[in-house]
């Protein structure tokens, strides 16, 4: 009896080596950092701890660690049986704020049940990687064959749309991108991955006659070397074509503000009180940093108040100004290691739907994480996405561990 009963504490104690011991240190280290950081944005608040950003998330954080210690003792088998269902339950869940009405701004972003609100469209993310790895790891599918690409794609299309009403613009971009890299994986043919993305492209080189020529230029020679049928290569040219002068139609679509921050990406003096406000003081703030920052509590644009958003959108400002260049290389070296982590131990897994679930939840936070850098450096317009383990905000921190938990559960080396 003693020896199973040690046995069995060995076998449990097995799954939290290497790859997934890693993890957790990893985790731990940018949910430290993060906090940190939000301990200094906060320094000067007079209120309670757990009524200041700090130590909502640090609940949050404890609330986000338990729910992944649950996932990972669930059988990967349930997440694979109800992928559909939990897509179904998230559909539900973004069409629920409609329903309820707008919030105060004016969004319809948030569910709210007395005093507590959370984000549906966060979880989604968790759903929409589910359901289309269980779709594309069946063996019914040949996803050599463009018309099976679709259902995946749908998959994604639906979220993208109904969260673009919200609006959201940055988290109905993650769903739309998302997609690639599970296609990509699963095997599908280039050119198809190709044809599904050209139509993003066409719209986005259409804002400038000599980037759309160039793109039309590119399209003609992939289609030429793609020796396709004749009148394929001709719907698409015409298709894309189509949409390229169609984009002043989708352009005025956009709301005023999401203009603002777009056209603030080339020209950021162009408003530098309004659009282009966050992104200079964000600048000013990592570029004073230096090489070992300011130190904590010690950043002045953070204390100030000149940086908005400071907690949530804007935390790798205050990181770069206190922490300077060491801090701000300490995180990105954090997150490399982590998205390798997550790439190298695909090719391990012994089932596709597991190999999946890791590329969608991998693609997922390095896109938060390069477009959330590119944006407090100008790179990129303000899209209000959080970066992960640091940014303040229950929904996206709780979606996070989620995702911990699954990562770690498909990583183990236990049945199911």
């Amino acid at each position: 009896m003693e020896i199973l009963r040690f046995s069995g504490t060995r076998s449990l104690l097995k799954p939290f080596s290497n790859t997934n011991i890693l993890m957790i240190i990893l985790v731990t280290a940018l949910c430290c950092t993060g906090l940190l950081a939000l301990y200094s944005a906060s320094l000067h608040i007079d209120l309670p701890l757990f009524k200041r950003v700090i130590g909502k998330q640090f609940i949050w954080i404890m609330m986000g660690g338990t729910l992944a210690t649950i996932i990972f003792f669930i059988q990967r088998k349930v997440f694979l049986d109800t992928a559909y269902f939990l897509y179904l339950f998230g559909i539900v869940l973004i069409l629920l704020p409609f329903i309820l009405g707008k919030s105060p701004t004016g969004t319809c972003r948030w569910i709210s049940i007395g005093t507590f609100h959370f984000q549906p469209s966060e979880f989604m993310k968790i759903f929409v990687i589910l359901a289309i790895a269980k779709y594309l790891s069946s063996a019914d599918i040949s996803v050599s064959d463009f018309r099976a690409l679709m259902v995946p794609v749908l998959f994604s299309l639906v979220p993208m749309l109904i969260i673009l009403k919200q609006p959201d613009l940055g988290t109905s971009m993650i769903f739309f991108i998302l997609v690639f890299p599970l296609l990509f994986c699963a095997g599908a043919r280039l050119f198809h991955i190709f044809v599904i993305l050209s139509p993003i492209i066409s719209i986005l080189t259409a804002f400038n006659f000599y980037t759309f020529f160039i793109w039309v230029v590119l399209l003609i020679l992939v289609l030429y070397l793609s020796k396709e049928k004749l009148w394929v290569s001709i719907v698409l040219l015409i298709f894309n074509l189509s949409l390229g002068f169609a984009t002043p139609v989708l352009w005025n679509k956009l709301r005023s503000y999401q203009q603002n921050r777009i056209l603030t990406l080339f020209n950021v003096n162009a408003d530098p009180l309004g659009a282009g406000y966050q992104i200079i003081q964000s600048k000013i703030a990592i570029g004073s940093g230096g090489l070992f920052g300011k130190g904590l509590g010690h950043g002045t644009q953070t204390h100030l108040k000149f940086l908005p958003e400071q907690q949530s959108d804007f935390i790798f400002s205050v990181i770069g100004e206190e922490y300077g260049f060491a801090g701000v290389m300490f995180v990105l070296i954090l997150f490399f290691v982590m998205i390798m982590i997550l790439l190298t131990s695909t090719y391990r897994l012994r089932d596709r739907f597991s190999s999946l679930v890791i590329i969608g939840i991998g693609s997922t936070l390095l896109l938060h994480v390069v477009i959330n850098i590119a944006m407090t450096i100008g790179l990129m317009p303000v899209t209000g996405l959080p970066l992960p383990f640091l940014s303040y905000g229950g929904s996206f921190i709780i979606t996070c561990f989620i995702f911990v938990g699954l990562v770690l559960n498909v990583n183990a080396e236990k049945p199911g």
